[in-house]
Order: structure tokens, then C-alpha cells, then sequence
């Protein structure tokens, strides 16, 4: 009976690590399959923040050009005011000029009629 019970506790023993060997082999799959999940995420992420980068890159070229732009378009802009200023200062210039003309032609108008009027 002795025997019979070393002989059943070993039977245990056997196949409790048999089982526990089995248990190390599925747990140590899950692992490599976990980690293997693992570096291809990881990959996956670095994958798009290479994309990411690359798109903030454009970005920044496209806001440098932007930026170029405006620079340029505000120096036309200026141009452009200025030349209108001095556009009107000589209108403004040309209409004072022409009022002196008009202003003389009306005093000699006068001065003409006056004159026509004493005569008579």
C-alpha cells in the first residue's frame, strides 16, 4: 500500500509537471506572439511618425512659401499706395493749377465785361 501511494504521488508529480511545462510552453508562446504583436505595432508607429514628420515638413515648406508671399504682396502693396498717393498729389496739384486758370479766365471775363459795361 506504501508502494501504492509513492507509486500514485509520483504519478502526480509527473503529471503536474508535465502540465506545468505545458503551461510554460503556451505562456511563453503567448509571450513571443505578444511581443511579436508588440514590434509590429511599434513598427506601425514608427511608420507614421515618419508620414507625420514628412507632413509637417510640407507644412513648413508650404507656411516658409506663405510667409515669402506676404512679404512680397506687402512690398507690392506698399508700391502700389505710394504710387497712388503721388497719383493724387498730382491730380490734386493739376486741379489747383487748373483752378488758378479758371480763376484768372473768370477775372479777365470780368474784367472784359466790366469794361463792356462802362462803355455803353
Amino acid at each position: 500500500m506504501n508502494n501504492l501511494k509513492k507509486s500514485i504521488t509520483l504519478l502526480l508529480i509527473i503529471i503536474m509537471s508535465v502540465f506545468m511545462v505545458n503551461s510554460a510552453v503556451f505562456a511563453n508562446n503567448d509571450v513571443k506572439t505578444s511581443e511579436s504583436a508588440m514590434l509590429r505595432l511599434s513598427d506601425d508607429i514608427w511608420k507614421m511618425a515618419d508620414r507625420i514628420l514628412e507632413m509637417a515638413d510640407k507644412i513648413w515648406e508650404m507656411a516658409d512659401k506663405i510667409v515669402e508671399t506676404q512679404k512680397i504682396q506687402s512690398e507690392n502693396l506698399k508700391s502700389t499706395e505710394d504710387n497712388m498717393l503721388k497719383t493724387l498729389d498730382l491730380i490734386e496739384k493739376w486741379l489747383n493749377e487748373n483752378n488758378k486758370i479758371l480763376n484768372a479766365l473768370i477775372d479777365s471775363n470780368n474784367k472784359v465785361a466790366n469794361c463792356m459795361c462802362w462803355n455803353k
